[in-house]
């Protein structure tokens, strides 16, 4: 079982593996930031692709419904006592 291992380390190690130019690590952290730029890019295209289906879904959901004005129930925002000018005490 070793014996197989020698020889193909052996093997390997005869082969030549090309000459490796001077920049070789600049173009692979080159190439890395392609691929990274790329996943992001995708990431942010279905990003955008799911922001677009639930916008044009709850448009298309909503959009047959009727409009009903009734008086506000808000305690705070409804009636003439909550206005800034009673709030200031400033006559109008």
């Amino acid at each position: 079982m070793t014996g197989q291992y020698e020889n193909a380390l052996d093997e390997l190690r005869n082969q030549n593996a090309g000459d490796i130019g001077i920049d070789f690590e600049s173009e692979v952290w080159s190439r890395v930031s392609q691929m990274e730029n790329q996943r992001l890019a995708r990431g942010k295209n279905g990003l955008a692709a799911i922001m677009l289906i639930a916008a044009l879904g709850g448009g298309m959901l909503t959009g047959q419904q009727q409009a009903i004005a009734s008086p506000s129930l808000d305690a705070l925002s409804g009636g003439a006592d909550y206005s800034p000018a009673s709030l200031l005490r400033v006559a109008p």
